[in-house]
């Protein structure tokens, strides 16, 4: 049987891939500073960005945005990270990059992306810094897949896995390979069609 996780890893970028990325990454925080959303209240575990012409923003409900919170415009979405998705799916009209950070203790929990309007397009995860342990399952009661994303892993979701659940479990350290030096974390970059 298949190992859905496993499977959606595309490929690998290497080093110097990985810290143009990550120095993308810091421009666009620049421009639009993380901020730890909430969900029904609860503050998430993550902290949250985004380049494109939407955002996502959790502040009680889970929608896209054309502003952030203080009325600015999100930074546009940098060219190497539209090269890579387009690279892993074939070219999309992306109009959402959400950059998700994670502390060394940080996991998200199970969940479906189903704020886009269009829930056939493919969702493309860059993955930077330390590992983490990822899972996919299809729906609720049925076999949980799970694999290890390591730095410059890039994964997708698609087909029959587009609106499957996942979560990122739990961050695993890994100094020697990622881009991030000593500093512990996980930085994603999750490239997406919101409207």
């Amino acid at each position: 049987m298949a190992n859905l996780a496993q499977d959606s890893v595309r490929c690998v970028v290497g080093p110097t891939v990985q810290a143009a990325l990550l120095a993308q990454v810091r421009g666009v925080v620049l421009q639009a500073p993380l901020v730890r959303p909430t969900a029904g209240g609860t503050p998430m575990r993550v902290r949250v960005s985004a380049a494109g012409r939407y955002g996502w923003v959790a502040d009680g409900t889970y929608r896209y945005a054309e502003t952030q919170a203080n009325g600015r415009a999100w930074p546009p979405i940098p060219q190497l990270w539209r090269d890579l998705a387009d690279d892993a799916v074939g070219a999309h009209l992306w109009d959402c990059a959400i950059i998700n950070w994670y502390d060394e203790d940080a996991s998200l929990g199970w969940h479906r992306d189903l704020s886009e309007r269009d829930h056939t397009l493919p969702i493309v995860t860059i993955s930077l810094g330390d590992d983490c342990r990822w899972a996919v399952r299809l729906d609720e009661g049925t076999p949980i897949h799970r694999c290890q994303l390591e730095s410059g892993s890039i994964t997708v979701l698609e087909g029959n896995t587009r609106l499957a659940l996942h979560t990122v479990e739990r961050i695993v350290a890994a100094p020697l390979l990622s881009p991030l030096g000593a500093t512990r974390g996980r930085v994603s970059i999750t490239l997406r069609v919101a409207r």
